[in-house]
């Protein structure tokens, strides 16, 4: 008597696990690119407000005293930067990277004060910049005005 027995061979089964591991290791890429990318959107949303709030706050302190306001801009048309985690205009220069806000804790914001025209000043440019790391790159987000006196 005979039996009529079929089985998969060898070479059929590695097929098999070789396809169905290519399949698994795509997904993990896609699953971990749609990670990142959602991240970086998560972030960029964050630091688009951190800097609108940082561009209010400097409306702010421009609506208060137009005229300090203006003295802030030390450099003589070149531009003077402030960092923005709170508004302590009595530190100019370059911002440390020892400082960070938001949360996650990766975030810096800086602001350049740039004043145009003679005795009175009668606008100040404005050039807020808000970045963070990930990994090995820096992206930032930069949010442009121009503030004018009104009399």
């Amino acid at each position: 008597m005979k039996k009529n027995t079929r089985a998969f061979s060898l070479i059929e089964v590695l097929i098999f696990v070789t396809i169905l591991s290519l399949v698994f290791v795509s997904a993990v890429a896609v699953t971990t690119y749609s990670l990142r990318v959602m991240t970086y959107n998560e972030h960029k949303i964050l630091a688009e407000h951190y800097a609108e709030e940082g561009l209010e706050l400097v409306k702010a302190e421009k609506e208060t005293d137009w005229n300090i306001f203006t003295n802030l801009d030390t450099s003589g048309g070149t531009g003077t930067t402030y960092c923005i985690i709170t508004l302590d205009w009595y530190n100019p220069g370059v911002c440390p990277g020892t400082y960070f806000l938001g949360n996650p804790n990766i975030f810096s914001r800086e602001v350049v004060l740039t004043n145009q025209g003679s005795n009175p000043v009668n606008q100040t440019d404005v050039k807020l910049k808000v970045y963070w790391t990930e990994g090995h790159d820096v992206f930032d987000v930069t949010l442009k005005s121009t503030l004018r006196v009104l009399e």
